[in-house]
């Protein structure tokens, strides 16, 4: 009769993960190249979680579950059959190591609500998605690599739209939000403007607005949330409504009902999904000058007067809107 004895170890950290990789592929910066990253991001990693001078000195690192999917990805395409030793490594791993983030970054900032946008089902979630359409931009890939940034800048008297945005997701307003001068010429001098931004890094977020049809503030090729095809749903009606509000906070024009945006066919769909009587008009065109000496319009920008009716529908809606733009 023959016995096997299974051994089940308690705990398995990252470090011994690290360093049975390396004994069984051969070497650090082999284990490395095999897991599908650079010779040296094992090397780094070890630094990290064991030196304390190191930059990002982490001694709880722990492998995402993302990361340990690219790994078995990775050296299935580069062990070939002597893959499966090194996977069973990396399995023993996650069934040791319970509660691994989802991705990477997430273990430097558990607040994030990075699911925040999967599902817009709520009033303030429709809101803030149309603020984003208006004033934000996602950054999906940076020098052909994955990047997932997503910012907002904003003047510097809307700084507490910003502190309201990122208690919103789970962000800590003192940590993300920053200040910067951004400098223009205005007539026969330069003058700096003070402005005010958050920017971080979200895949999960990131990928959820682009699978909402997404398109950067910037964007003329921009159409509605696939979400508001259908308005004659009472509830999509609202969400909708909530939506326009925070687009309005971002790209409407004060004490009017008039909102803005460089593409014309973007104005055309809310306005057809309304049913607003008021024409789309053009409100420069490219290659205009504007009262910035020497900036040249590079596109033509629009605007659409929603009413008062849509206005006051709009603000009853949802009441927790940008408190200068409500006046």
């Amino acid at each position: 009769m023959i016995f096997y004895i299974i051994i089940v170890r308690k705990e398995y950290s990252t470090l011994e993960l690290i360093y049975e990789l390396a004994k069984y592929i051969g070497s650090l910066p082999k284990a490395s190249s095999s897991l599908g990253y650079g010779s040296t991001y094992l090397s780094d990693l070890k630094q990290r979680i064991t030196n304390p001078k190191v930059k990002g000195y982490n001694p709880n690192y722990r492998f995402s579950l993302e990361n340990l999917n690219k790994f078995k990805i990775n050296i299935r395409n580069n062990l070939g059959i002597q893959a499966g030793e090194v996977i069973n490594l990396i399995d023993l791993y996650s069934n040791n190591n319970t509660g691994l983030e989802e991705y990477s970054n997430q273990q430097y900032n558990k607040s994030l609500k990075a699911h925040f946008f999967n599902n817009i089902n709520t009033l303030e979630k429709a809101y803030w998605l149309g603020f984003l359409y208006a004033d934000g931009s996602v950054k999906e890939y940076y020098r052909k690599k994955p990047w997932y940034r997503i910012l907002i800048e904003l003047s510097i008297k809307d700084k507490d739209q910003l502190i309201r945005f990122c208690r919103t997701i789970g962000l800590n307003p003192s940590q993300y939000i920053k200040s910067r001068y951004r400098e223009k010429k205005y007539k026969d001098e330069i003058r700096k403007y003070p402005m005010t931004y958050v920017h971080f890094r979200c895949k999960p977020m990131s990928k959820d607005l682009i699978n909402l049809g997404f398109r950067g503030s910037k964007s003329y090729l921009k159409s509605l949330p696939s979400i508001f095809n259908n308005l004659n749903d009472q509830d999509k009606r609202k969400l909708f409504l909530a939506w326009l509000l925070g687009f309005y906070d971002g790209d409407g024009e004060m004490n009017n009902t008039r909102i803005t945006s460089s593409s014309r066919q973007f104005l055309q769909e809310i306005k057809e999904s309304l049913k607003i009587d008021f024409k789309i008009r053009l409100l420069y065109d490219i290659d205009k000058k504007s009262y910035l000496e020497g900036i040249v319009a590079k596109k033509p920008h629009w605007r659409l007067t929603l009413g008062i009716s849509i206005f006051n529908e709009m603000m009853q809606n949802y009441k927790k809107s940008m408190p200068r733009k409500r006046r």
